[in-house]
């Protein structure tokens, strides 16, 4: 068996393990005897990404963005690019946004894996030293490979983006393109994903732009003895270098990566454009106050700063004394500059946006990146940072531990199961704005063509405070004031900026709430009809309190079950 094929065998075999691994836990709750046809949430944020792409399934992939309440005026702050190409590239199959992710929890993780062993090869490691490191990152990061669009998916781009660059580095024209053509995509996805692939793009840039001019001082110094002829002569130098002449170029490194930031930008020109249209958005400040942005220079994570400092200051001193040594691994020794760079950004510019947290997967390829760094050199001056990877890689892991729980099959998470029969029923009526409890809506959202009157996740989209806080109150109409539960529910309007600031401010956030209802209870009939609100879904076995009497509306029964009822309004 030649090595090529064992290569290959082993690569096809932990794809399949690593697959096997991720289905599984859905599959084993899908084989419970609860199960009635509605995935169970295993992962953060999973609601919004199920909405957002059974928005684009359903035929409205430019409102995926903003895919609860169906306004065609509302703007999201996230453009939600992955999500909607999800449902263009889906939608012929007939498919519910659960089986879509359900299909890609087993192919990108596997994708992404592959493309590990790919980055670390370019990277200078050696095969087994590679899928090594791929296998360790994808170990330790189980729990959030789950996660189906960010941090998995908006990673898997951005490690393209990198993987393009060192390409477009080796003198690859097509290498240009990819890394250019994702370094501009990017900026129209997430920020975590594109700030660190145009900090890797600007650190490689840097790096190689003042290398070559050190190389020219070297060549000029022994040409000249006075420091004022030698840099005359690295001036002229660099001047005659970049001087008009015929198309005999030559480029040198760091121009690939100078044309591959131009062909970037160029291509990230329509992002950039919809990203200033939403700053300057008159309700920008309410989005980017829910989101916990706030204005500061000093680092998220203190010990986490430490840690990469560490890191980066192994990699300068052996750049310093073992050059040579380390200049086959240079695209790594890039990727912990920029982790270091990145999740320090606030420095530079002053705003802090969860940059740590949400930047886990480069960080963690960056530290699996140094400990491979120091095994294969052995570089005493590579040790500090290895042990600080090694710290890093064991904090996340255990932050990773929770991957533990997804294999339990509990039977309180088969709540909502019993929704299950009353799709047949809402795929046969035209597009409506159905009410419901919260947590209903979020199900009608994921499921169904059907719009909604709220989500905590319209905390993504320019809306006021006030507004967020009145839809919230809808859902809560049915009940009595005393029934509701208010002060106790962690998700009401901006659950972000209260992490983020603390304070009063959850106080605050409860005495809106209270007074939005007090408001609607007033006349609960116009508040539906202000919203367009056309049907109304009672989820009795979830909200047995409600009483839909209180609504004082017309309403037809259209389909029931014995835990809920579907009613029309007149």
């Amino acid at each position: 068996m030649s090595d090529r094929l064992k290569w290959g065998l082993t690569l096809a075999g932990c794809s399949a393990v690593l697959a096997l691994i991720l289905v599984m836990p859905q599959m084993r709750h899908k084989s419970y005897k609860l199960y009635q046809g509605v995935s169970v949430h295993l992962n953060s944020d999973e609601a919004i990404y199920l909405a957002r792409v059974q928005e684009s399934l359903t035929g409205r992939p430019k409102r995926a963005a903003e895919a609860f309440t169906g306004h065609p005026n509302l703007v999201g702050t996230q453009v939600a690019f992955i999500e909607s190409w999800y449902g263009k590239l889906f939608r012929w199959t007939g498919w519910r946004s659960a089986m879509v992710l359900d299909v890609m929890d087993g192919a990108v993780p596997v994708l992404l894996f592959l493309s590990l062993v790919l980055f670390f090869q370019l990277c200078g490691f050696s095969r087994k030293a590679s899928l090594g490191g791929a296998a360790l990152f994808c170990l330790l990061q189980l729990y959030n490979l789950g996660r189906p669009i960010h941090m998995r998916a908006s990673f898997f781009l951005m490690l393209w983006s990198l993987i393009g660059i060192i390409y477009a580095v080796r003198s690859r024209w097509w290498g240009i393109v990819l890394g250019g053509g994702l370094l501009g995509l990017l900026i129209g996805i997430y920020v975590w994903s594109f700030t660190f692939a145009w900090a890797y793009w600007g650190i490689f840039l840097a790096w190689e732009f003042l290398e070559w001019s050190y190389e020219k001082w070297q060549e000029h110094k022994k040409m000249a003895h006075s420091r004022i002829r030698r840099m005359l002569h690295t001036a002229w130098g660099i001047f005659w270098h970049l001087r008009p002449r015929k198309p005999s170029w030559k480029p040198e490194r760091w121009h690939l990566l100078a044309l591959t930031g131009l062909v970037g930008l160029i291509i990230g020109l329509p992002a950039i454009a919809h990203l200033i249209d939403i700053t300057l958005h008159p309700l920008y400040e309410y989005g980017s106050f829910r989101s916990g942005m706030h204005h500061s220079r000093a680092p998220e994570s203190w010990p986490y700063a430490v840690i990469f400092f560490a890191m980066i200051l192994s990699v300068l001193m052996a750049a310093i004394y073992e050059r040579e040594i380390l200049r086959p691994y240079r695209p790594i020794c890039v990727m912990i500059l920029a982790t270091f760079v990145y999740m320090n950004q606030q420095v530079m510019h002053g705003i802090t946006f969860n940059f740590v947290s949400h930047g886990i997967f480069s960080m963690a390829t960056a530290a699996v990146g140094m400990v491979i760094l120091y095994f294969v050199l052995r570089s005493k001056w590579l040790s500090l940072g290895a042990l600080a990877a090694c710290i890093y890689l064991a904090a996340i892991g255990y932050d990773g531990r929770y991957v533990f729980g997804q294999w339990k099959v509990e039977p309180g998470r088969f709540a909502g199961q019993h929704l299950a029969q009353t799709l047949p029923a809402l795929d046969d009526l035209p597009r409506g704005r159905i009410l419901s409890d919260p947590a209903t809506q979020s199900f009608l959202a994921a499921y169904t063509h059907h719009d909604v009157v709220y989500s905590i996740y319209l905390k993504n989209v320019l809306m006021t405070h006030h507004e967020i806080a009145s839809r919230f109150c809808l859902s809560q109409l049915p009940l009595r004031p005393d029934k509701r539960i208010i002060s106790d529910r962690h998700h009401l309007v901006y659950p972000d900026a209260v992490s983020a600031f603390g304070g009063d401010l959850r106080k605050q956030e409860e005495d809106m709430v209270f007074a939005a209802c007090r408001e609607l209870d007033l006349d609960p009939a116009i508040s539906i009809k202000t919203y367009e609100i056309s049907h109304i879904l009672w989820n009795k076995f979830l909200e047995p309190d409600w009483n839909i009497q209180r609504l004082h509306l017309n309403l037809e029964e259209v389909a029931s079950g014995e835990t809920w009822a579907l009613y029309q309004i007149n």
